[in-house]
């Protein structure tokens, strides 16, 4: 509680900052350039909104490659520019959730489509959507942005090209950011682990469950990449010890599973749990999840980032100190879908088709919801979080800035599938939903391979 207090005097004061240096007013939002960082799911939202609405733009990739996290890279660590890998797909991955919940607003996938798609057709599928819209025209690839700073009526972007390794730096009136939380992974650190004579490694680099065929492994962690992984690699494993305190349905898996409370220690041949228990493993595997990496982000943004949050931001996607800057992605337990309808409310706002509040009244929206955090007993690192408000916050995105509705029946298919891939986590991808009308859906059995894909290459 203590710290969360003194989380709140920081905030106070940044928000006494803010007004006192733009005097509670918006700055004006003349767009001439938007660059766009971040060639993802979500900038390519962005990339087709803003060509829709008329508004000169640049999307500025980092690697060679369309689709952020959704494109499977068979290069660990690093990729062929030896810069850091953006995605962390691996093979024979899945969706965890209904395509329908994915789907770019007005571009479906072909009614045949498993609504658990794998991620190559997923990839497919946004390949489709920048050939359909006829965005690769816009993306500058190759293009690693270092800083984005404020230089008084503008901002400068700063970015290194790969292909000579200098940098340059372009003036743009209007930013998006998206850039993705996917790419930096947590690293816990154990006692001993300097002393243990196998491999660990982040997910993050995990291809194939292959590589680990008659291994002695240890998943750590249990949200979605740990359930993930598990289900891969019991079927090929000689032994499989998952250490977490996830409480749900367990399969039945067969003997070689073995479940096991957190670490305690590492030795040379193994791991000591907290229960006092040993088990003796070739390979490590950390499902322990991402953290926020904007550190090309000048302070000059006004910004207070974080590993964990970036605050503070109206509507989850405007930098209320200078709202020529919009996030897309840095939102927290959503469906896809909220990024694209955040995309079309940045552009939206970037080409001047509406206006936002007066600062002082984001400022009051957005304390608000600090407020709201606090009376759900939940702390500042929650501020990105969305979760069970989803369906308002479509509804306050469509009346704001006239971003199309996305249907109430969409929060349904989430919040069902959250708690049955729980309760039947080698199964659930084995059904079909079909959206019937705005509020209702239904769900069939309809198993079938897992490479089963409609969309076109």
């Amino acid at each position: 509680m203590t710290r969360y207090l003194w989380s709140c005097v920081t905030v106070l004061c940044l928000t006494h900052y803010v007004l006192e240096t733009t005097e509670g007013q918006s700055v004006p939002l003349e767009s001439k350039h938007t660059c766009v960082i971040g060639a993802g799911y979500s900038g390519l939202a962005a990339a087709r909104y803003l060509q829709e609405y008329g508004v000169n733009f640049t999307v500025y990739e980092a690697s060679r490659h369309i689709g952020g996290t959704w494109r499977f890279d068979p290069h660990v660590g690093t990729d062929e520019d030896g810069l850091p890998l953006f995605t962390s797909m691996y093979k024979k991955l899945r969706t965890n959730t209904p395509r329908q919940t994915m789907e770019y607003a007005g571009f479906k996938f072909p009614d045949d489509t498993p609504s658990y798609p794998s991620g190559d057709c997923f990839y497919n599928y946004l390949k489709n959507f920048v050939k359909y819209f006829d965005l690769m025209k816009y993306i500058q690839f190759r293009s690693l942005v270092t800083r984005v700073k404020w230089a008084g009526d503008h901002w400068n972007v700063k970015y290194t090209k790969t292909e000579d390794r200098n940098s340059y730096t372009d003036a743009c009136d209007f930013v998006i950011v998206a850039s993705g939380q996917y790419s930096k992974p947590v690293r816990p650190k154990f006692e001993g682990e300097e002393l243990f004579k196998g491999n660990i490694m982040h997910s993050h680099d995990y291809k194939d469950a292959e590589t680990f065929k008659d291994r002695k492994v240890l998943l750590v962690g249990a949200g979605a990449s740990g359930l993930d992984l598990a289900t891969q690699l019991v079927n090929v494993t000689t032994k499989l010890v998952h250490s977490h305190h996830l409480v749900y349905n367990q399969p039945n898996f067969p003997s070689k599973y073995v479940k096991k409370p957190d670490i305690e220690s590492f030795t040379s041949d193994g791991v000591v749990f907290q229960d006092g228990s040993f088990e003796d493993v070739d390979d490590v595997i950390l499902c322990t999840g991402y953290e926020y990496n904007h550190s090309f982000l000048d302070e000059s943004t006004g910004l207070t980032v974080s590993s964990k949050f970036v605050l503070p931001l109206y509507q989850h996607i405007v930098n209320i100190r200078h709202p020529n800057m919009a996030f897309l992605g840095v939102v927290k337990k959503v469906i896809n879908r909220v990024m694209d309808a955040q995309a079309q409310y940045a552009a939206a706002l970037a080409a001047g088709i509406f206006e936002l509040p007066p600062q002082e009244t984001m400022l009051k929206t957005w304390l608000d919801h600090v407020r709201s955090l606090r009376a759900q007993h939940l702390r500042i690192i929650d501020v990105n979080v969305i979760g069970d408000d989803m369906d308002h916050y479509f509804a306050n995105l469509t009346s704001e800035g006239g971003v199309v509705r996305a249907p109430p029946v969409l929060k349904e298919i989430r919040d069902f599938n959250a708690k049955n891939r729980l309760d039947d986590l080698l199964n659930y991808r084995d059904y079909d939903y079909e959206i019937l009308d705005d509020y209702h859906y239904d769900r069939k059995y309809n198993p079938r391979p897992e490479n089963t894909c409609p969309v076109e290459q």
